[in-house]
This record gives C-alpha cells, structure tokens and sequence, in this order.
C-alpha cells in the first residue's frame, strides 16, 4: 500500500480513497497491454524483454505508483539498487555501539553509489535464511555479518553466483570479497605493549566463555599469562568484574578488552571499589569506538577503530561487484583493517616495575 504525501497529516480514518494506491502486477500488466509473466520478467531481469516492451511496463509501474518491490525502482538500470544486510538478529544479544556504527557505514557506503540497503536478521537456522533471500530477488548483492567458520552460506551465494561481501572471515577454500579487522597485529599490537610497560599478567574481558585461542598464542609467544574476565558487554557487567577483581585477580596488572560497554563500566565504577586506573591495573581497548574511549573517565587507550569507515568500504565494494557483473572475472577483494596504537591515561607502567 501507498500511502501519499496528501494523507501525511491527516488522521489515518480520514485518508481517502484517492490517497492510497494498491496497484498489483495484473493492474500494471492490463495497462501496458502485456502479460503479468512479461511484467515479473522485465521487474526482475530473468528473461530478456524488448526495449519497447519494458518501457511500457515502466510506464506502467510508474502512473500506478507501484511499490511493492525495490525491483521496480531500479528497473531504468536493469539492475536492483537494493543491498541486504544479513546479519544475526541485533536484539538478542547485549547491545554494542559497534554494531550500529558498521550498519551506519554499510548504509552511507551504499547510498554513495547510488544504491539502498535493508537489514535481514538471520534465524537460529543460518543456511536457510539465504534460499528465502533469493527466491523474494529484491536484493542485487548480499553483505554477510556474523559468519561462522565454513559458512555454509557463503558457499550458496558463491553457488548462485550472487555478488556478496563478507563483513569478517570465514574459512570456505575459495577466495570472496572480504573486509575485517586484522586481528593478529591488533592483539599484537596490544599485548606487545603491556610487555613493554612491564606487565606479564593480563586479563581478557571478553564475553566468551573460554580465552580467545589467538590472543592465547599471541601471549604465548610475548611469554604473557592471560585471565578469563568473563561478563556480559553491558555497563553493569563490567562494574561486577570491577567489584570483584582485586579479589578474583590479585596478580593482573593489565587489561586487554575485547567489549566496548562492559570496559566502560569497569573503568567508571573502579574508584567504588577501591580500584585505581592505572596504578592498580591498566587498560587497552581492543574493540571500542573511539568516542567510547574518550566519555570514560580515566580515558582508555586503544587500538584506534573506525567501524564506520570500515564498513562504508565494504559497502563501496559490494556495489562494484554488483556493478561488475555476476559473471565478472574481476579479482576479489580484501581489505584488513588494523589501527594505531592511542595512549591515554588508563595505561601505565606495571605496579612495582620500573
């Protein structure tokens, strides 16, 4: 249903018939004078259709004002101007400012090129999400977050020969577009630097209920000992860790944070429980926007991250490779995004170190 600007101010009871459009395909086929199969042919490009045949359908879907479909708009170009981002339902887990800053890259990346986006959330069951997106043909490439190893979706897209992006890594067997974080030389980066302020015991705040197995061979090789600080990514979690961490952790000198909100709230709660930054304990920031960083008091260093311009290259790079052609030969392409290293006042040299 459309609903027109004339409607916009009234009361929904007082919309008039003139108002509102439900124009369907039989009515868009009955006045270009084709059949309903022609229209879904030209509104989708399955089959080729005749210049002079898909303007009148054109025509059509536009006196009708037609708008059941993004296919529709892009039917000038041939092409659906529409990208689907398919990512695991946003609501169901603690929130992260992470998350909204790539789908507001996402979002500007595409626009620039002339083109929209839609969030898809993904089921319990990830595979069969993807037949559906297909089968509906509204979308001329798909953005995959939240993959898992092997993806078995990145194996149908592939299949299908659909252009997509994946927003991370998986290990699949076959080169894809891909852009994520580089996160051996981030780890790296951080836990080189807690070894060269002098401290040998680090703690991860992490979500996960096991230590991320690259930061645990990363400090192997830094002859680091690293803790499981285990929470929720919400500001309560991270005071509950601070509440308890001189009891729970006595020889952790350093934090390596791998949640945006949950490090906040430590930082900011630590003075209630007797806990001074840095002197105490220090703190490096992993996974943080950088606004994050700088609203906690004491300021947290980080491992710079610009979600935003990260995610708006990937969607730079999903329309070039609609715009390539699913047939294209153009190479795939990767981006790894790392950072530098921003010193603040929640680092310091180790309690007792020189």
């Amino acid at each position: 249903m459309y609903i027109g600007k004339k409607a916009e101010s009234r009361e929904l009871g007082q919309i008039s018939r003139e108002d509102v459009s439900v124009a369907t395909r039989a009515d868009i086929a009955k006045l270009a004078g084709v059949s309903e199969s022609t229209v879904s042919y030209a509104l989708s490009g399955k089959r080729p259709i005749s210049e002079k045949t898909k303007n009148r359908v054109l025509a059509a879907v536009e006196e009708l004002e037609y708008k059941s479909n993004y296919a529709a708009a892009a039917l000038a170009g041939g092409l659906p101007r529409m990208v689907t981002m398919m990512t695991s339902n946003l609501f169901l887990t603690p929130p992260s400012r992470i998350d909204g800053a790539l789908v507001d890259g996402i979002v500007d990346g595409v626009r620039e090129r002339g083109f929209h986006s839609v969030i898809w959330p993904i089921s319990n069951d990830d595979d069969s999400d993807v037949p559906v997106l297909l089968q509906l043909n509204f979308s001329g490439g798909v953005i995959l977050m939240n993959v898992v190893e092997n993806d078995p979706r990145v194996h149908l897209l592939n299949r299908k020969n659909v252009p997509f992006v994946v927003l991370g890594r998986t290990n699949v067997g076959f080169t894809y577009n891909f852009v994520d974080r580089d996160f051996e030389a981030v780890y790296t980066l951080a836990l080189t630097k807690f070894k060269d302020l002098g401290h040998t015991q680090i703690g991860v705040l992490s979500a996960d209920v096991v230590l991320n197995p690259l930061l645990k061979k990363i400090a192997a090789k830094l002859k680091l000992k690293l803790e499981l600080l285990n929470c929720v990514n919400t500001m309560d979690g991270g005071a509950a860790v601070a509440k308890n961490f001189k009891k729970n952790h006595p020889a952790v000198t350093g934090i390596i944070s791998l949640l945006d909100i949950a490090v906040v709230g430590f930082v900011n709660s630590s003075t209630n429980f007797g806990l001074s930054i840095p002197s105490d304990v220090s703190i490096i920031g992993v996974n943080m926007l950088e606004e994050q960083a700088v609203s906690s008091t004491p300021q947290i260093s980080t491992i710079a991250f610009n979600a935003y311009e990260m995610a708006k290259s990937c969607g730079h790079i999903m329309v070039d490779s609609i715009e390539a052609g699913k047939n294209s030969k153009k190479k795939k392409t990767s981006e790894l995004w790392i950072g530098d290293y921003m010193e603040r006042d929640s680092t310091a040299i180790a309690r007792g170190g020189k």
